[in-house]
């Protein structure tokens, strides 16, 4: 198994279908980790602040408008609960709310932000793949 950049990657986003392609294209640029896919964001939560000691880098792709909680409100609670290991975020989103979309821009852990789809072509262009030699 070669040596990855991250721990662990977690895709959440409440859209089944959606998850489930988007996990696919993720899997081909980073077929060494293993995925982890919530469509419920709570669930989510509970295992990223969970984890051990041993975790220090983990990526997420995260949906922004989600039912019980929203990515926003995710990272907020991630960011409030003190979390031991580095963060990346990518967040994908439908929105076309500009003040919507701002704010979670600003947001410390959010690298970019991604409007679904997600595609083959957009993974492609994210510094995380370019810096790994993809």
């Amino acid at each position: 198994m070669a040596n990855t950049k991250f721990d662990r990657i977690f895709i959440i986003d409440d859209e089944s279908i959606i998850n489930s392609i988007q996990k696919l294209f993720i899997q081909e640029f980073f077929p060494e980790n293993s995925l982890e896919r919530y469509d419920d964001s709570s669930l989510a939560l509970d295992k990223l602040t969970s984890m051990d000691q041993e975790v220090k880098e983990v990526l997420i792709f995260v949906d922004l408008n989600m039912p019980i909680l929203s990515g926003q409100q995710l990272l907020d609670k991630l960011q409030e609960s003190g979390i031991h290991y580095n963060v990346t975020v990518y967040v994908l989103t439908f929105s076309s709310d500009a003040e919507e979309v701002e704010k979670i821009r600003s947001h410390p852990y959010v690298q970019k932000v991604i409007r679904k789809p997600l595609t083959r072509e957009k993974l492609a262009k994210l510094d995380i793949v370019r810096s790994r030699g993809i």
